[in-house]
């Protein structure tokens, strides 16, 4: 993301906002989770004041809509997915707990990760393109989560008492700013900092970085994923940056890495043994996706037709990245004779058939793509991606009814994707169902932030011709809850 683009204009003219409130979600204490197979260590004291699940969770809402209204997150229904499975597959190993993670997917080639309290976990599509195998994004993801489960926000700052929760404010604010395109912003907040607030947060994060280590570890064992999988990433990352010249990477900027913490990862990783696993196909094409959907599609095209000429045959996975990439510029038939390359085969199967499906919609075929969505929706029901294509397929045969009803069972199965939220409104709107293509919108600008838009759309769809004494309820409703939950986001600004 450069300073010169949308994205980033946005998050700097709206970082007031964030500041604010990652200035009240710093004093969050994350409530007591607990592994089944190691000790945790006492971490009472003031970042252990008492808070609620509910208020927890209520705060981590705020908090999510702002990362979506400034960063370009991902509503891919694929790569949301994968990144969903791959983080629950890690909480599920070793916590006990019905706190709720989300996991999220920003669309940005820098190496970087960071946590939030509210149990919000995101990575830069960098880091997937890094990766070599799913240990090692794994192993970030791990490392992240366990930042959340022990309170490393919440202890940081509760431990600089002698310092204004302006400091605090400054350098949370400093982080995300530079990470993120405004790195002059981002500088001129940390020389304005007092010195020993730097000085005495680069102790505590080596100090949180290490605990983070062991027990992003232990989720990982318990998840049965290679623990190699994080010395493995911090080598990669030392590769990395020896290649681009000493660039520092915007995670080791957040995540200092030093040659004992490095040691430390690799004697702790050889001391687990057992059958773990290192990768999966799924890991391979997701990579290839992000890669084919977050870069130029014409150095994509133009770096395969060389590839081939040179060494004959692509393999499967850049056979995909490349018809993906034909497939953006318009090449829909090249796009088609690239996937047929493919073998299918039961790991690849639902991935190559919806890339076919997504070029035969973007072809004008949507009928060959309904056929298949069909087939593939009767053995996996209520998966994301393959519910999202099929309800697009039914839109453009003019079985918009048809297409509400299948996205409607992704809602009650608690699959929350603001694409689905755009998907809905076209479906309502061309099933002459105005109030819910309006209530759709405002759900997707609620996600985003974007409270005043949000009311706009519910007021149209309050005042929309047709509407039922159900739907209005409903929508009255949400009208009460848009109210209340902007008023509480303003008061948190404070």
């Amino acid at each position: 993301m450069t300073n010169n683009s949308p994205h980033y204009r946005t998050f700097a003219a709206r970082s007031k906002r964030i500041f604010y409130t990652f200035a009240c979600l710093m004093l969050i204490a994350i409530p007591q989770l607990s592994f089944t197979d190691s000790n945790l260590p006492d971490i009472g004291g003031p970042a252990s004041a008492e808070l609620s699940l509910a208020k927890e969770i209520e705060l981590g809402r705020i908090l999510i809509a702002e990362v979506r209204g400034h960063l370009p997150i991902s509503n891919d229904p694929e790569l949301s997915q994968y990144i969903h499975s791959l983080g629950t597959r890690i909480t599920s190993g070793g916590l006990n707990s019905n706190f709720p993670f989300t996991f999220l997917l920003v669309f940005n080639p820098n190496v970087n990760a960071f946590a939030l309290p509210g149990g919000i976990v995101v990575i830069n599509s960098g880091l997937l393109t890094l990766g070599q195998q799913e240990s090692e994004v794994a192993s970030v993801l791990a490392h992240e989560i366990a930042h959340v489960t022990q309170r490393h926000i919440a202890r940081n700052f509760a431990n600089a008492k002698s310092f204004s929760v302006i400091s605090a404010l400054t350098f949370l604010g400093s982080i995300l700013v530079a990470a993120y395109g405004g790195s002059d912003l981002g500088l001129a907040a940390i020389y304005t900092s007092q010195g020993e607030l730097q000085q005495r947060q680069l102790a505590y994060t080596r100090s949180f970085e290490k605990e983070a280590d062991r027990i992003g570890m232990q989720l990982l064992v318990s998840a049965n994923i290679d623990p190699q999988g994080m010395p493995l990433f911090f080598d990669r990352l030392n590769k990395h940056t020896q290649l681009n010249r000493g660039q520092i990477p915007e995670f080791l900027s957040s995540h200092p890495l030093t040659l004992n913490r490095v040691s430390e990862s690799k004697a702790r990783a050889n001391q687990y043994q057992g059958s773990f696993t290192s990768n999966t196909i799924h890991f391979n094409y997701t990579r290839a996706r992000t890669i084919a959907i977050s870069t130029n599609p014409s150095q994509i095209i133009d770096h395969f037709r060389k590839a081939s000429k040179s060494s004959g045959a692509l393999n499967d996975t850049d056979n995909y990245t490349y018809a993906l990439a034909l497939n953006r510029t318009g090449k829909s038939q090249q796009a088609i004779k690239q996937l047929e390359k493919i073998q299918i085969t039961a790991d690849n199967e639902v991935t190559i058939k919806l890339a076919m499906a997504q070029v035969n919609i973007a072809a004008g075929q949507a009928y060959k793509a309904k056929k298949s969505l069909e087939a593939l929706d009767q053995v996996y029901p209520n998966n994301l991606p393959i519910v999202y294509y099929l309800a697009a397929s039914l839109i453009e045969e003019n079985q918009a009814r048809n297409a509400l009803q299948k996205l409607d069972q992704l809602s009650s199965a608690n699959q929350q994707n603001p694409a689905i939220d755009q998907l809905i409104a076209k479906a309502a709107s061309k099933a002459n169902m105005p109030w819910r293509s309006h209530e759709s919108l405002s759900d997707f600008y609620a996600a985003h932030g974007q409270y005043g838009s949000a009311m706009e759309q519910i007021q149209l769809s309050l005042r929309s011709p047709g509407i039922d004494s159900n739907a209005k309820a409903r929508i009255e409703a949400k009208k009460s809850q848009l109210r209340e939950f902007r008023q509480k986001r303003e008061n948190f600004k404070y």
